[in-house]
């Protein structure tokens, strides 16, 4: 019913398993130079690497990476992670892979990347040509195309081991890397840190390392390398560790059971209970390990009480909001994964509305619609609405997903709201859709099958679902204290 973390996953393992490409450098005391002065041309042997994914100390898959010199010139950059789970009691899989082209100083030239999660399946690739970047992203029988600026040559982040080995990042020498994300279309900066040396145990023996810090979209992780540049250990959010092991270490998927229950590990657990919270008019919260002082900004339903304590209160009801001129331009347009403009879109759009008799009555009508259209299956997919639409089945995401690209269709400015929602004694990641009516934005709840979403949940980001990287920093951290729910 919610998996916006298999989301945050993917962003996450995007970042830790460096599928990432480097802008420039970034200098604290060191004398570093731009990457082209420094990466005229970089000779790597080929190489392959394995790593074993694990959560909170449980494995759930792997990510094998491989490095060819092309013939004639450049290298080729093949990633494939295998990433299981389950939710609800039902196996998820998810199976990313991305093939990168690139030059002889490793600045990015193609790439291909495809994320599988039955019953979903979304392709990207890119292309660097005439200082533009180029991407489209695939779903169902429908390509969405973007274009970037790349007046610089755009470099991998593999380009961090040969400096390491070169000597050129040193502790405190700090390297930024202009991130692309092709879901979510945005570039994400990430910045890398040298740290210094130390002693650390790996496989049962001392091994000499260094330490680089990695910071991107608000989350941090701690990436540990032997004397030649290869990661041994990545340590990132959400409690996502990767390993360096061997082929068969890896591939051995069944010493994990495959059964980590993504629902269940990185659900809240709140002091304090709300007794019904279907029919919840107003609730008082107290966050922690969080910065509440914007949660005023995500939603119209939510007032900050006090920033530094935390305290928050939410009610059922929306207070007027503002929508700027370029905010209705956003969100009444195509987006990655919501196809708004599609004919078929359109069309049950104009079906799940017919016969309201004033915005919030068509809306409330779609979001009824939506409810009774889609079957409540789990997945882990990257659902796009037009997949959904044609599949009629999904969880949160999915709904919300439908219900933005359906409301757009007819011009209404629509967005999703990323947070959690109280049930059966805990938070759980969620998502629903709002819309723009009049003055204010209204939040549904298609999922569950009611006209307006309750009070009994906290909206932590607000937008496309890319924006959903901001709750990467809280997952497995945030703490909630129920101080008063009617």
């Amino acid at each position: 019913m919610k998996h916006i973390f298999w989301y945050l996953i993917y962003l996450i393992w995007g970042g830790m398993v460096v599928i990432l490409f480097t802008g420039v450098l970034d200098t604290r005391k060191s004398e570093l130079v731009t990457p082209e002065e420094l990466l005229t041309e970089v000779s790597l042997e080929a190489e392959s690497s394995w790593m074993g994914i694990y959560v909170q100390g449980s494995r759930i898959g792997y990510v094998h990476s491989e490095l060819k010199p092309r013939p004639g010139d450049g290298y080729e950059i093949r990633e494939f992670s295998h990433i299981s789970g389950a939710m609800m009691g039902a196996r998820q899989v998810m199976r990313i892979s991305m093939d990168v082209i690139a030059d002889s100083a490793l600045a990015l030239v193609e790439f291909d990347g495809k994320v599988d999660a039955a019953p979903y399946s979304t392709s990207f690739h890119g292309r660097v040509e005439n200082k533009v970047l180029s991407v489209e992203v695939s779903t169902s029988d429908r390509a969405t195309e973007r274009y970037f600026p790349a007046p610089e040559p755009i470099y991998l982040s593999q380009v961090i081991k040969p400096m390491l080995q070169s000597g050129k990042l040193n502790e405190g020498d700090s390297l930024k890397l202009a991130g692309f994300d092709p879901v979510s279309m945005k570039m994400q900066d990430l910045i890398v840190i040298g740290g210094g040396s130390e002693t650390r145990m790996f496989k049962g023996k001392e091994i000499n390392v260094r330490r680089l810090t990695t910071r991107m979209a608000g989350f941090e992780s701690t990436v540990y390398v032997d004397k030649d540049g290869n990661s041994l250990e990545e340590v990132g959010p959400m409690g996502i560790v990767m390993r360096r092991e061997t082929m068969e270490q890896a591939l051995d998927i069944e010493s994990g059971d495959g059964g980590v229950d993504f629902l269940a590990i990185y659900s809240v657990k709140p002091e304090g209970v709300i007794a019904a919270p279907r029919r919840a008019r107003r609730v008082r919260f107290r966050i922690s390990e969080f910065d509440a002082a914007n949660l005023g900004d995500v939603s119209d339903r939510q007032r900050v009480i006090d920033a530094g304590s935390g305290e928050i209160e939410v009610t059922d009801k929306p207070e007027p909001g503002t929508l700027s001129r370029l905010e209705a331009e956003e969100y009444t347009s195509d987006a990655p994964l919501i196809e708004s403009r599609d004919p078929r879109i359109r069309k049950a759009a104009a079906l799940a509305m017919s016969g309201g008799t004033s915005r919030i009555d068509s809306l409330e009508r779609l979001s009824q619609w939506v409810f009774k259209a889609v079957k409540k299956r789990p997945s882990a997919g990257l659902p796009s609405a037009l997949a959904v639409l044609e599949t009629r089945q999904g969880d949160c995401n999915e709904h919300s997903m439908l219900f933005t690209a359906l409301a757009r269709s007819a011009g209404i400015p629509a967005r999703l709201e990323l947070g959690l929602v109280y049930q059966a004694g805990r938070l759980y990641y969620h998502a629903w859709p709002a819309a723009w009516v009049r003055d204010r934005w209204i939040e549904f709840e298609p999922t569950f099958g009611l006209k307006r979403a309750d009070a009994a949940r906290i909206a932590l980001a607000a937008g496309n679902l890319g924006d959903s990287i901001e709750l990467a920093g809280a997952i497995g951290r945030i703490k909630v204290e129920i101080l008063e729910a009617q």
